[in-house]
């Protein structure tokens, strides 16, 4: 994978090429799936429901 937080839709797909098409992906620390935005010509974003100091509270209270 790439730096930190960036991974390729390549890297992407070949991590959920063995997955049926009704597997369900979930989010750590309680993050809901809004939408993906295209930020760039070959960039997209993932985007949530949550604000991240919810996700972060939500990761503390469950990390103790």
């Amino acid at each position: 994978m790439n730096e930190g937080r960036k991974i390729t839709v390549g890297e992407l797909l070949d991590s959920l090429s063995r997955e049926s098409r009704d597997t369900e992906v979930i989010f750590q620390g309680g993050l809901n799936f809004y939408r993906l935005k295209q930020r760039g010509e070959d960039l997209i974003q993932v985007e949530f429901n949550e604000p991240v100091s919810d996700a972060m509270n939500y990761y503390f209270k469950h990390h103790k």
